[in-house]
Parts: C-alpha cells; structure tokens; sequence
C-alpha cells in the first residue's frame, strides 16, 4: 500500500506581516519588513526568516500581497553570519 503524501504546511504572508508589525509597533515600511526578516533569532543564533535574505523588492510584494499563502519548508535556517562572506 502507497503512503499519501500530503501537502506541505502553508500560510499567509499577512501572518508574517502581523508578527512584524506587533515586533515594531507599528505596520511596517518595505525596509522595516526586510530588516527584521533578515535579522531573526538572539546571539549567534541570528538566521533569516523566510530561509534566506529577503531583498527591499520582495518586501513591498510581500507587504502588497497579504492574503497570499505560502508553502512552509522545514529547513535548517540562514544563518546570518553567512551573509558577511559574501
């Protein structure tokens, strides 16, 4: 007998937008969403939320689209310390 797979976990990124704003404060601007999406977790635990960096260009699409879902991948995160050797 075959094992159904199932469909990968999703959300909407308004989800993810909410987190932000509560984190900030306020509703975040295309800057504040890619800031704090690239720079998540405390200490040398920093990774990037959405599993690598997000560039200013995809945070106003993700800021434009809320109500669009998502897959969520379980995967090891970005580590941030990855970024200063590039």
């Amino acid at each position: 007998m075959a094992i159904a797979k199932t469909a990968p976990p999703k959300i909407m990124l308004g989800f993810v937008v909410r987190q932000c704003a509560v984190a900030l404060g306020h509703r975040p601007s295309p800057e504040e969403l890619m800031a704090w999406a690239n720079d998540q977790g405390e200490g040398r635990a920093r990774h990037c939320l959405f599993g690598r960096p997000i560039t200013l260009a995809e945070a106003r699409v993700i800021l434009r689209h809320p109500g669009r879902p998502v897959t969520v991948r379980s995967t090891d995160p970005y580590p941030i310390f990855a970024l200063a050797r590039r």
